[in-house]
């Protein structure tokens, strides 16, 4: 049987017994999951490793549990930083959600022209974050930054445009960089003048071909070319 796992803030020792206090996590233990003592989980901090643990006691107010084994987790061969365009709630979320499935190291939410979103419920959208890695088996949890606007995007991003002269499947066939960015743009897409700065600081503009694509498929498919392999 598939063992749950779980994302907690406390530290976890190498080894010997340690706290738990998260209130709703130790609800969803106790009254969602019914575990008691005995029971295993695995848990991860988002360094990179996880640990299997036995639950040795659990209340209300906390739980113990005993580390009975500790290894490296699952983690990303390549760094990718997402630059997403501010889009509606649902679809930005649910890119959140995709992106950490695929293995998305950072996302940068952008405040681009035809952006219709204009904020980020950042609390929110790490819980997104966090419960993302829990169910994909991820050792470690993709940060989030604050909204930059477009003028802040750096000259090393990989844009994805109807409009791009470079095809993204070729581009993205060639050697692997360690880490690399890619920036998807709002519904609507880049207006002229986004699209004019990016020609003057030579930045990559890549196509998925000539069909349009929304910004939350768009963003799926340019992480998936980069990070699946």
């Amino acid at each position: 049987m598939r063992l749950h796992r779980f994302f907690v803030e406390e530290r976890i020792p190498g080894t010997g017994e340690f706290l738990v206090a998260n209130e709703t996590l130790l609800n969803q233990w106790r009254n969602v999951l019914r575990m008691d003592e005995g029971s295993n989980v695995v848990l991860f901090t988002g360094d990179g490793d996880e640990s299997l643990c036995e639950i040795v006691s659990l209340s209300k107010k906390n739980s113990l549990l005993k580390v009975v084994e500790t290894k490296k987790g699952l983690v990303s061969s390549r760094e990718v930083t997402l630059y997403l365009a501010l889009i509606k709630k649902d679809n930005f979320e649910l890119v959140l959600e995709k992106a950490t499935e695929l293995g998305v190291s950072r996302i940068v939410p952008v405040q681009a022209d035809r952006s219709e979103k204009k904020g980020v419920n950042h609390d929110r959208a790490r819980k997104i974050l966090r419960e993302a890695s829990e169910q994909s088996g991820r050792a470690t949890v993709p940060t989030i930054s604050e909204i930059i606007s477009v003028e802040k995007i750096p000259n090393d991003v990989v844009v994805f445009d109807p409009r791009g002269k470079i095809s993204a499947r070729e581009y993205f066939a060639k050697p692997a960089t360690a880490s690399i960015s890619v920036f998807i743009g709002p519904e609507g897409g880049f207006t002229d003048a986004e699209m004019e700065l990016f020609h003057t600081q030579n930045i990559t503009i890549v196509s998925t071909g000539t069909q349009i694509l929304r910004a939350e498929t768009a963003a799926i498919v340019a992480l998936t070319l980069v990070l699946v392999k």
